[in-house]
């Protein structure tokens, strides 16, 4: 998809005298064509460098050229909707491809800054490479009128990765406690305001090890100006928010008036929503923003920004920056390029990954800890979002799909032999590949030195020989990305292998080529979590009366549970005075929310109906499946059920998990079949 840009990345390395070495070519043929090439160090301790052209024998056609940066850098994403927002703004912008020539010069000022911090903060960013995944730290900043610097209210990671074409999110707890360079233990969010963006991006480097290509700060003016031009999202309210400001201790926040339900949320509105954090804690508020990226993205998607592109460029160019390396600026046909994969992203492939395990500080009073497995937990589901899971969870626990067959795998990876060695000159890049390949399953999987033939592109040899090694070796060259490929090892290409005077011994060999980029896909078989009975109580006639009182006063068919997760009642955890059952509307379309609630805040749920026959919210569900003639759409945050909907006549009808999805599968699938018709 972006071949131009990853030619104009590699125009742009200068060219170097080189040695000349001999680089494997990538049509198998033999022997191997000598070729000019730029020197470099060993892989895991011997080898050469990078190729700079490869060709044919006399008279042969040239091939593209691959020129690697001078260090190794992962990743890429120009743009990513700000804390909450970002992500698809960029996407909004790709729509307007007319309008080019007006982008070009307002990209250069969103990729441009004259704050001497954030410049210093470039330094830290690596460059993005063609193809690759990239990731963007976007900073939503709480600056306020006379207050300096401020802190970062947010800090979100978001990846983008075009080989498995997802979106994977990170939130930090604000109050985690975390080593700031040269501060010592102190909130994240306290980075910002000691060093603004260097301190708060090396702070996050740290933490967790990822490379960040992008930077992305945002103020809440320009969160609100963005919303607004969109005209608000529409969002799952999953209780009543309100507060109002009267200027005592114990409502000295701000102000916010929302009622429960799936509705239209705009500026003002969306900004509290998405900062509330007065009677919840950190994590449900991390959960709350990521909800509204998620569904923002949906609202780009259906806005159609080619009629009012001006406004959006307006808008983008004096409230958004989006900061990639100082080394390699980025030009507005990246971040088009980036804007189409992000449209083209289904939406079933946006993941929301939190720090969920924390425990109150005992140093620290009102501060968080996590421990450093936690963190390690959490930064490998992120780097690596789980895909998979939905389909097999609702294989597995709801109804086997009748249009797939199902197949036995052919091979386990935990005992497929694997060896992988290094064919792109990079020090340490076999290893560093054989280490992901156990993290992903392949246990046995090891280095074993280097090759001294280059590869441009990873090569997966497999025994044909051995049973299960041409499947393993497939599924492994999918996980190094599209650009790789899986072949039986013949007598030339083993000979080739074992010029390093180490034999090959394993019926699965990985040498890794130039373009790999120093991460895996996802391994092609979920871990599932065991199957939990449903905790739940059979009630059909509970809250039967609040459901007919409701359906009249609507004036639409509604069906209610009949089966309610154990221990849940039915009200709003903090206004037990208001009724559960709201009948409203909303753009038009008659509705009705009822809210439950098994605590004050982290398992709060509801159930929604709405004579809307297409909702945003209802689009891409993560798998279906049909059970007794209804047809379920399942929507699936990694493994956990976020959302089970139907529709019916005309009318919409969805069980929606609490925002941090504490309600177990189990749970939502017992009472997602339950429901009845409240008449009849």
């Amino acid at each position: 998809m972006l071949s131009a840009t990853a030619a104009k990345a590699s125009a742009a390395l200068p060219a170097r005298p080189a040695p000349r070495m001999k680089v494997h070519r990538p049509d198998g043929a033999a022997p191997p064509t000598t070729v000019a090439g730029r020197g470099g160090g060993g892989g895991n301790g011997a080898g050469g460098g990078a190729a700079n052209a490869i060709g044919g024998a006399s008279g042969g056609s040239r091939m593209r050229v691959y020129n690697p940066p001078q260090q190794k850098r992962r990743r890429r994403w120009p743009r990513v909707v700000a804390m909450i927002a970002a992500v698809c703004v960029i996407a909004g912008v790709a729509v307007g491809g007319y309008a080019y020539w007006y982008l070009q010069d307002t990209i250069t000022a969103i990729t441009q800054t004259s704050d001497k911090k954030q410049q210093e903060a470039q330094a830290g960013l690596a460059v993005a490479l063609p193809d690759a995944p990239i990731t963007a730290l976007v900073i939503g900043e709480d600056r306020r009128p006379g207050e300096g610097a401020g802190r970062s209210d947010s800090m979100m990671l978001v990846r983008i990765d075009p080989r498995t074409k997802s979106i994977a999110m990170l939130s930090f707890p604000r109050d985690l406690l975390v080593d700031v360079p040269g501060h010592g233990r102190r909130p994240i969010n306290e980075a910002f305001s000691l060093g603004q963006e260097p301190l708060a991006l090396a702070t996050v480097k740290e933490l967790t090890g990822v490379e960040i290509n992008y930077l992305v700060p945002l103020d809440f003016r320009a969160f609100q100006r963005i919303v607004g031009t969109f005209g608000g999202v529409y969002l799952p309210i999953d209780r009543r928010y309100f507060n109002k400001n009267d200027g005592s201790a114990a409502h000295a926040y701000t102000d916010i008036n929302i009622q429960p339900g799936y509705q239209l949320i705009r500026g003002v509105d969306a900004l509290a929503f998405a900062r509330y954090r007065h009677t919840d804690s950190d994590i449900v508020r991390m959960a709350r923003q990521q909800t509204f990226v998620r569904e923002f993205k949906k609202r780009i998607d259906r806005w159609g920004a080619a009629t009012r592109i001006i406004e959006l460029i307006s808008i983008l160019r004096d409230n958004l920056k989006i900061l990639g390396s100082n080394e390699k600026p980025v030009d507005a046909r990246i971040l088009l390029d980036y804007g189409r994969l992000i449209a083209d992203i289904p939406r079933g492939n946006m993941v929301q990954v939190r720090i969920d395990q924390t425990t109150s500080s005992s140093t620290n009073a009102g501060k968080l800890e996590a421990s450093p497995q936690e963190i390690q937990q959490t930064v490998d589901q992120f780097m690596h979002p789980d895909l998979k899971s939905g389909e097999a969870i609702a294989t597995r626990d709801v109804a086997k799909d009748p249009k797939q067959a199902q197949v036995k795998p052919k091979f386990n990876p935990a005992t497929m032999p694997v060896e992988v060695r290094n064919g792109n000159g990079t020090p340490a890049a076999a290893a560093d590949a054989a280490w992901q390949l156990v993290e992903n399953g392949w246990k046995l999987a090891q280095s074993a030195g280097d090759s001294l033939v280059q590869y441009l592109h990873t090569i997966v040899y497999y025994d044909g020989s051995r049973a299960g090694a041409a499947d393993a070796a497939a599924a492994i060259a999918t996980a190094f990305g599209s650009d790789s490929e899986s072949k039986p090892i013949d007598a030339v290409a083993k000979a080739e292998i074992e010029q390093n005077g180490i034999p090959v011994k394993q019926p699965v060999i990985v040498v890794i080529g130039k373009t790999y980029a120093g991460d895996l896909a996802p391994p092609p078989v979920p871990v599932l979590p065991d199957k939990e009975e449903a905790q739940v109580v059979r009630d059909p006639t509970r809250d039967l009366l609040m459901w007919r009182q409701a359906e009249r006063k609507a004036t639409i068919p509604l069906m209610m549970p009949t089966v309610i997760y154990s221990g849940a009642e039915t009200r709003d955890p903090l206004f037990s005075s208001q009724p559960p059952a709201r009948v409203y509307k909303t753009g038009g379309h008659k509705a009705v929310y009822v809210t439950y609630s098994a605590d004050s805040y982290d398992q709060v749920f509801g159930v929604q109906a709405i004579q809307w026959s297409d909702p945003p919210i209802l689009e891409g569900p993560t798998t279906t499946r049909t059970i007794q003639g209804r047809q379920l759409l399942l929507f699936f945050n990694g493994d956990s059920l976020q959302r089970v909907a139907w529709k019916d006549g005309g009318i919409s009808y969805w069980l929606e998990n609490s925002l941090t999805g504490r309600i177990p599968n189990s749970a939502m699938i017992a009472m997602a079949k339950s429901f009845k018709p409240v008449s009849g």
